[in-house]
């Protein structure tokens, strides 16, 4: 049994770089000599998922900074001492889910 690695040397200077828009680049050139070119790009979608991650843990985050008013704290007390705060569930269960 005789192999040979001339085919696979054949099929290998045939490959082309094929992207989602079918556009091959060409050689780099620099002074006379010339270097293959690779570009990387991300998914949009991906892209897309990163930037919306990324401005939610920024709203979430800015919501957490803002601290309720004086006057809410001392209302907020004045019930507690009173004995008449009521706790609202569904108002807990709203912000544990973010809605």
């Amino acid at each position: 049994m005789k192999i040979s690695t001339n085919n696979v040397i054949n099929n290998y200077t045939d490959l082309r770089l094929h992207t989602k828009d079918n556009s091959v680049p060409g050689p780099v050139s620099d002074g006379g000599r010339s270097y293959d070119a690779i570009i990387i790009q991300s998914d949009p979608k991906e892209i897309e998922e990163h930037h919306f991650a990324k401005s939610l843990s920024h709203q979430i985050s800015s919501e957490i900074r803002n601290t309720a008013s004086a006057d809410k704290i001392q209302n907020l007390q004045n019930q507690v001492h009173a004995q008449t705060y009521q706790i609202d569930p569904h108002a807990i269960a709203a912000k544990m889910l973010l809605v």
